[in-house]
């Protein structure tokens, strides 16, 4: 086998809502991942339960009206498209997916931070997926 090709933190798409706004510039990191079991609502056709999924972020603070923070501030509580393209890429590939789903956004963003003329303020944040993300590539529909 040969070496695989492995993601680096240099580039990323992260479009949010309709139509799709790219936070990038705003975002200093990002996780999409799976959480532990929800076995309180198990059933016969799900005996192990659902998996839910969750949209991590840390971003800047800024209130500029086309800014991630505001954004955030101004769509809280409401469900939204997301694609995050790890690759950076515009069109996902089958070597470059995108993964796209609809996300819940939390309770308003935090402001404010520790003084220091070179401090920049960030604020973390974790949206519930709806259901699992869904890898797309050239070949797969979304």
């Amino acid at each position: 086998m040969a070496e695989s090709t492995r993601i680096k933190g240099k580039y990323l798409l992260m479009k949010l809502g309709t139509p799709g706004t790219d936070y990038k510039c705003d975002v200093t990191s990002w996780t999409l991942a799976p959480g532990d079991p929800d076995t309180d609502t198990v059933t016969y056709c799900n005996p192990d339960g659902e998996t839910p999924w969750t949209l991590s972020m840390t971003a800047i603070q800024s209130t500029d009206t086309e800014s991630f923070w505001t954004y955030a501030w101004e769509q809280s509580g409401e469900t939204v498209p997301f694609t995050a393209a790890p690759w950076g890429n515009a069109e996902p590939t089958d070597d470059q997916p995108h993964f796209i789903g609809m996300v819940k956004i939390g309770r308003k963003p935090s402001i404010g931070g520790e003084a220091g003329s070179q401090t920049t303020h960030t604020f973390e944040l974790e949206w519930e997926v709806e259901g699992e993300p869904t890898k797309v590539g050239a070949t797969t529909e979304p």
